[in-house]
Parts: structure tokens; sequence; C-alpha cells
């Protein structure tokens, strides 16, 4: 995993300043217009952009940073990713129900029915805790699946997804991490910067901050999706190798992990022996003999009889 390239890749993109220009837009739109709902879709399409950067690191792309040019692709690109992810969301809810039962019974005035509100309260929010823990670990693993052909029921691959993560577990804690690490710290800056520009400077800063995390975790998602495959994915069929690239490509023009294309060595083919060279019907020539007949009026004359 190289973390520093997945901040230096966003200054190496010939176009960078715009592309971040439009995307601090798109969620300081979508942020102001959130109250009223339809804010969301702004960052539903975000969501959708950010699979579309893991998808060209994936494959290798030069300038992974995507272009602003596919605003309904990237919509439903997000909303199928959306709906993948409460999916998988779902348990939390479903193990709330016994922390909103706790709540209710503890409020009893009896000792027994508090004692047995608050172990409710207790195991409800501890099986949420540990499931919403697990859903952060596979998060990784939800997008690489669903990157692999944007369709929602490759999103939704449980046994896949998390054999996968289990395999790659080491890397993918270290994603985690460093994601969690770079969004505190983001934060952190934005709001520091933000306050010193007399606070109305957080308008543009928080929402850079939110812009630029998602770019940087999506662009580590895509080198795990490039250096460990999804089965069935894209990239799977490669085994970490690009066939775009040569054996004459520099280490600076290859992404981190490639392996350049060789092309497949022909197998040697031994020339038959000419004595088990059977001739075709209809030809003058019989086996072992290379004397043509041209003009016997016979095709194919019996050998000559063994010596007495």
């Amino acid at each position: 995993m190289e973390i520093s390239k997945s901040i230096s890749y966003i200054t190496e993109d010939p176009r960078w300043q715009q592309k971040l220009l439009i995307g601090t837009g798109v969620i300081i739109a979508s942020s102001v217009l959130s109250v009223v709902i339809i804010g969301f879709i702004g960052f539903i399409i975000f969501a959708g952009y950010c699979i579309r950067l893991l998808e060209n690191v994936r494959d290798n792309q030069q300038y992974p940073l995507p272009e602003w040019d596919q605003w309904g692709e990237d919509l439903a690109r997000g909303f199928k990713l959306v709906v993948a992810s409460i999916v998988w969301a779902i348990p939390i809810i479903v193990l709330l129900i016994p922390s909103l039962v706790g709540v209710t019974v503890a409020n009893g005035r009896s000792d027994a029915a508090q004692f047995i509100g608050s172990m409710l309260l207790i195991c409800g929010n501890c099986l949420s805790f540990l499931y919403g823990l697990l859903v952060v670990v596979v998060a990784p693993g939800i997008s690489i699946a669903f990157a692999s052909n944007e369709e929602i029921t490759s999103g939704l691959q449980f046994r896949e997804i998390i054999a996968w993560t289990r395999a790659n577990i080491g890397q993918v804690l270290v994603v985690a991490l460093v994601v969690l690490a770079a969004s505190f710290a983001l934060s952190i800056v934005a709001s520091i910067v933000g306050t010193l520009l007399c606070v109305v400077g957080l308008v543009i800063t928080i929402p850079l901050a939110t812009l630029l995390t998602g770019l940087f975790q999506y662009h580590l998602y895509g080198q795990l999706a490039f250096n460990y495959p999804f089965p069935g994915g894209s990239s799977s069929s490669t085994g970490g190798m690009d066939p775009t690239l040569t054996a004459y490509t520099t280490t600076s023009e290859m992404a981190p992990g490639v392996t350049p294309g060789v092309p497949p060595v022909e197998p040697l083919v031994t020339p038959p022996d000419s004595s088990l060279i059977v001739p075709p019907v209809g030809t003058d020539t019989p086996v072992g003999d290379t004397t043509d007949y041209p003009d016997s009026g016979v095709d194919n004359p019996a050998p000559p009889p063994p010596a007495s």
C-alpha cells in the first residue's frame, strides 16, 4: 500500500483544481439542501464518483481522479451502493430494538423491571456496536465487490465479501485506521483554518475536508482492489498484471504493485516424422515413396511385393 500516493495523485492530475472546485461545490450544495432531503442527491452522486475513482485506480489509469461528466451515471452508481450499504446495516437497526425496549422497561418502578431493562439496553448496545465494527471492517470489500460490475447484488455477496476481508485482514485494517486518522486530521485542520478565516471560511474548508477524505479513502480502496482482486472482479483475470505495460515500462509509470505484462511464449512444435506421414487419398505418391507417377493412370498404386 502506498499511502502517500493516495495524497499526491490529486495534484498530479493536470485538472485537479477544477475537479476539486466542482467537488467542493457539490458537497456545499448538498449540505445546504439536505434540510429538504433533495440535498442527499448530491452525496449519492459523490458516492458514485468515488466508485469511479476506485475503478480507475484498480484499472491503473494514469490520472485516476475522474472528470465530473457523468452526473446521471454517478447518481445511479451511488444509489446502488447506498442500497447495498443499507442492507448491510439492517441488523444494526434490528439490534437496536432490544435497547429501545430496555429503555422503556427500565423506566418502570419495580427493581426487577429496571434490572431487566438495563440488561436489555446494555446487551442491545453492545451487539449493535460489535456489528457496527464488522460493517466498518468489511466496507472496503463491499465497495470493491460492488465495483466489479456495479450491481447491487455484487455488494451483497456476504460470504464472499467476508471471506475476502478475512484473507486480507491486515491490509484492510491498515486502510481503515489510516482513513480514520486522515478523517480526524482533516476535520481538525479544516476547523482551525475556517475559524482563522473569520468563521466564514468553514463554509469552504469543512466541505473541502469531506471531499478530500472521500478521495483519499477510495484511492486506498482502489489500491486494495488492484493488489488483492476480489474473486470474479474485473482485475482478477489479470492476476495483478497490467497487460498494457511491457518489460520496458519504468517503475515510475506503474501503479503500486504492478507487474509488467509479459507476452505468452509459443510452445515449441516438433516437426513430424516424414516416414509416418500418410498421404491423402487420391494422390499418386504411395507411403514412403517420393517418386511421382503422373502417366500411370492409377491412383495410389500398390507397393511392390516383398522380395522372395
